[in-house]
């Protein structure tokens, strides 16, 4: 069994041509996102039935809280030092671990003066001793190791897996002793933050670089000269990514947020699992090739390719087999998150699709196109969302984040294929054969569901994701031989770069 694992490592660490490192980096990514989510889940499925709805959407707006702090001080070193032509970025570090020290510590410090208005403004007293004892989690990661950026840049994710992994497996654990002895929301937080301290400790542990106390002006002004727009892209980001989850907690209650985040951060597997592992591989590898414009739209197109035929049919079972999941998994009392969750399904699919285009533009230099397009989404959000959500609900403001995400695709397009020398019809050969797919999927398990299983349990539960992979791999291949789809091309893919 060692000989064989240590053959496969072997294996996935052996480098090679851009497109091999790519496929195993997307390995080892796609290892780190299912290691973090079945982590979560377990988590979530153990404290969902210790906590209530409303311990969930204090800690809720909490981390709402810090995720605003950091979004807007965002330096975007990391990506700046990620896209640089150069492969050793070492005099850059020293400048970088310096800033991110000042900024985590500028977090905490903000987060525990301000922790009595925000809890005021959310209407949750409660809320107060998380938001100071979470607040300093920026802090701790900004003292880490700052070469950790070479876990991307170098395409090194296995090292990235112990990191991330090791920290979620201490979240799990922590979480779980301290909701059966206090059953509390603190066991949330301090999972949260015995997370971060392992990262911390991880980051000086798997890589052998060492910072010191040293400031260069210089390098600090150039870095931040791309990282600018990230800064910009950051605070845009939050406001349409995070800004709904602060209006659900203004408008409604805790225990709204509650539900509505739930609904989010598991309709939207497709895009915390397939995006991650697309933006994360693809940008280091478009950074490689950024001078060659025949093989970055090559680029851009496969990874459009392998996004679109895993996330799509992932966005459509979720929005079908919902009540299933929501009732079996998390239990009776988080029914209102069925519907919202549907809807946000969709929004799931399309950031599949949409987490392809980042990359594109951070990896050729130009990431101020991304702020300026995020701009309009957030205006048409800002304009809307209000009425929606008096009228509609939760429905509504999920309705809102998926058709402002619609509106703005054809423009990123427009961008993107401009850069990529590419053309529309190609994009659309390549994401409408998933599409037929995953809708051919979710008709044949909503009749299913329907019409032959009956009632919820959790064996009609993998029964009808069982029966939606079959679907979706039947119909894929009958294209496949139809109309040479390249499904079967994306295997070959695969296994060249192991």
């Amino acid at each position: 069994m060692l000989e064989l694992l240590r053959s496969i490592y072997e294996r996935l660490t052996a480098g090679g041509s851009a497109t091999e490192q790519a496929v195993q980096s997307g390995i080892w990514v796609a290892g780190i996102n299912v290691g973090d989510r079945v982590l979560q889940l377990l988590k979530v499925i153990i404290l969902a039935r210790l906590l209530s709805p409303a311990a969930f959407g204090l800690l809720g707006i909490a981390l709402l809280a810090i995720a605003a702090l950091r979004q807007f001080s965002k330096l975007g070193f990391n990506e700046a030092l990620i896209q640089h032509e150069d492969e050793d970025v070492d005099e850059y570090l020293n400048t970088a671990w310096i800033m991110k020290i000042a900024r985590g510590g500028l977090i905490a410090a903000i987060a525990f003066l301000a922790a009595p208005y925000l809890a005021v403004f959310f209407g949750e007293p409660s809320a107060e001793p998380l938001i100071r004892v979470i607040g300093f989690s920026p802090l701790i990661l900004g003292l880490q190791n700052p070469a950790v950026v070479y876990f991307q840049k170098n395409l090194n994710f296995h090292r990235e897996f112990v990191y991330q992994v090791g920290g979620r497996f201490v979240d799990l654990i922590v979480a779980v002793v301290i909701a059966f002895v206090f059953r509390s929301v603190w066991a949330l937080a301090m999972g949260i933050v015995a997370m971060n301290l392992v990262k911390f400790g991880l980051s000086y542990g798997i890589h052998e670089y060492r910072p010191n106390i040293e400031f260069n002006l210089a390098y600090g002004k150039e870095m931040f000269a791309f990282g600018k727009w990230m800064f910009i892209s950051s605070i845009l980001v939050f406001l349409y990514g995070q800004g709904d989850d602060a209006f659900v907690g203004w408008f409604f209650t805790a225990s709204s947020l509650g539900f509505y985040q739930m609904a989010y951060r598991y309709s939207n597997a497709p895009a915390t699992e397939v995006t991650h592992v697309i933006s994360r591989v693809v940008f280091p590898t478009l950074s490689k090739l950024q001078d060659d414009v025949d093989r970055l739209r090559e680029g851009f197109l496969r990874a459009v390719q392998i996004s679109t035929t895993v996330a799509f049919p992932m966005a459509a079972g979720i929005a079908v087999v919902a009540p299933q999941f929501v009732l079996v998994v998390l239990g009776n009392q988080w029914r209102p998150v069925i519907p919202v969750m549907q809807v946000l399904a969709v929004w799931g699919g399309i950031r599949a699709f949409g987490a392809n285009i980042g990359p594109v533009y951070k990896s050729t230099g130009r990431p101020d196109l991304e702020a300026k397009i995020q701009v309009f989404k957030v205006i048409i959000i800002a304009l809307v969302i209000y009425p929606v959500a008096e009228i509609f609900g939760l429905i509504g403001v999920s309705a809102i984040i998926v058709g402002s995400s619609l509106l703005v695709l054809p423009v990123h397009l427009y961008y993107i294929l401009s850069i990529t020398e590419g053309r529309l019809a190609e994009v659309i050969e390549i994401i409408a054969y998933p599409l037929v797919g995953s809708v051919a999927m979710a008709v044949g398990v909503k009749a299913v569901d329907a019409y032959i299983i009956l009632g919820i349990s959790p064996l009609n539960f993998l029964l009808l994701i069982i029966w939606g992979v079959i679907l979706y791999v039947a119909t894929m291949f009958t294209l496949e031989y139809t109309f040479d789809c390249e499904f079967l091309q994306l295997y070959s893919v695969i296994k060249r770069g192991i």
